[in-house]
């Protein structure tokens, strides 16, 4: 007993268990929120709803960038921190620059007026979604500097405000009432993020304008750009078919399944978005050896529990909509869609490595040619062999397939480790993963009653028996000792 309330005051104390832990909290009420969200707007509001988290989405990757630069330059020179604070400034006059474009695009919207999203009503929320999306360029930088000073705490208030604000005003309004007040809230959380970035800042924030730097921001952001803007739009452009192609309220099941499925794997991202500057940081100064060791344990216990997760949510899914049967129509898409969150876990580690060792060019080009196979996939899946919206996700899978291969491809010949066929599917598709998950794609794909779901979970379970065991070990070390966490 008292060894336990040893470790267990020493995980209270530590920070980066602290930002796990309020992160987790976070993501229960965001959980929370999207019950109630689902049912207070109904399908066809949580369609729109779907449609205007959509378009900020497409806006938060016009980014050129900027931000994405910023994070992996400031990770690998933080000690430096005059340097820090030149480029951080230099890329705030930078977004200053895009905001203007942005504000001129939407002035020419109004002006001509583009009929963009007519059956989603979208040109009555138009001025808030651009304002919201440009004060969002500016808190992902901030977020990302956070980040790399190690402000968990910070990262972690800025994160809550928006959910918290939400479950407070849900109580208070439904249909399209609630979808005005879930907008107006969506501004002043971001608003509240802002200030608070400014006033907790580790960094004297100021534009500075050193145009040589803005080009070396701009030359290493460019192909981080085209990566993040073209992986990111795989999914986006699979939600804008069903949007495009669909009925209202079918896109409001796509949305609520995807919001769930997303929300599986919180606690795995949360600590993966937390050491991410750190392994970029261990991967830019250690050898290939180093790598791929430090690559084997991270990869081992990821993937592993991601997809243990995504199975166990496949089994229990069917539960939760005992309680909301009005969304039963999602079943089959929440599926489809954890599943393909599951397989795109199986690269994690190696765009890292390549990011660090300056490869951003490789990354760039396997996701645009991803997004492009998704793009002629889904349309193929729609419009000729017009499958129902919630397979369409198919054409996403099977793109995430392909760019995860590449990229494990890519990423062992940087560490000089054998890229024969062979040793990079064992790497990225082992038998002990792909069995199961072919099996749950097979259950779903047959529409079998959800007790049968234990079946994949059993043989995940017997075939991964001993890095389930080392994971559990893992994470006694690191309630013991949280140190552990910081690569």
């Amino acid at each position: 007993m008292r060894n336990f309330s040893l470790v267990l005051k020493r995980a209270v104390k530590n920070k980066i268990l602290q930002y796990i832990f309020s992160k987790y909290a976070t993501f229960f009420i965001q959980f929370i929120n999207s019950i109630f969200i689902a049912v207070y707007l109904g399908p066809f509001y949580l369609g729109i709803w779907g449609f205007i988290n959509l378009i900020l989405q497409y806006f938060s990757q016009i980014n050129l960038g900027i931000s994405h630069s910023v994070n992996v330059i400031i990770s690998v020179k933080k000690d430096n921190e005059q340097y820090v604070q030149k480029v951080v400034g230099t890329a705030i006059t930078m977004l200053l620059g895009l905001s203007f474009a942005v504000i001129i695009l939407f002035i020419i919207k109004e002006l001509f007026d583009f009929n963009l999203g007519d059956k989603y009503n979208f040109s009555n929320y138009a001025l808030v979604v651009t304002i919201i999306s440009i004060i969002g360029y500016f808190n992902t930088l901030f977020n990302y500097v956070f980040r790399v000073y190690g402000r968990t705490t910070e990262i972690a208030i800025n994160q809550s405000v928006f959910p918290v604000l939400i479950l407070v005003i849900i109580p208070f309004f439904r249909t399209e009432n609630l979808l005005w007040a879930l907008i107006l809230v969506n501004l002043i959380a971001i608003l509240i993020s802002f200030s608070f970035f400014l006033y907790k800042s580790p960094l004297h924030i100021k534009p500075v304008w050193d145009k040589p730097l803005m080009k070396f921001i701009q030359k290493r952001g460019w192909h981080l750009f085209i990566y993040n803007t073209s992986f990111y739009l795989i999914i986006v452009s699979t939600k804008s078919f069903v949007s495009m192609y669909y009925k209202v309220e079918e896109f409001g099941f796509f949305t609520f399944a995807f919001s769930l499925a997303n929300s599986v794997l919180s606690l795995l991202n949360a600590i993966s978005y937390l050491i991410y500057p750190k392994i970029l940081n261990r991967f830019a100064i250690s050898n290939n050896n180093k790598n791929f060791l430090l690559l084997s344990k991270l990869r081992d216990t990821y993937v592993t529990s991601s997809h243990l997760f995504i199975h166990l949510s496949l089994l229990f899914f069917p539960v939760f909509l005992l309680f909301f049967p009005e969304y039963e129509k999602s079943a089959g898409a929440f599926g489809l869609i954890a599943l393909t969150v599951g397989l795109y876990s199986n690269s994690f580690g190696y765009a890292g490595l390549l990011i660090a060792k300056g490869k951003e060019k490789k990354l760039s080009t396997y996701s645009f040619l991803a997004l492009i196979l998704n793009l002629i996939l889904a349309y193929i899946l729609i419009t000729k062999l017009q499958l129902p919206f919630s397979q369409v996700v198919f054409a996403t899978m099977l793109s995430y397939a392909l760019y995860v291969f590449f990229l494990t491809w890519e990423g062992r010949k940087l560490i000089g480790v054998k890229t024969s066929l062979k040793n990079v599917i064992k790497d990225v598709y082992p038998t002990r993963l792909v069995l199961p998950f072919l099996t749950s794609v097979t259950l779903i794909i047959l529409s079998v009653p959800s007790i049968y779901f234990i079946l994949p979970i059993g043989i995940f379970v017997l075939m991964n028996y001993k890095s389930l065991v080392s994971i559990k070990k893992y994470i006694l070390e690191i309630l013991n000792n949280p140190k552990i966490m910081d690569i």
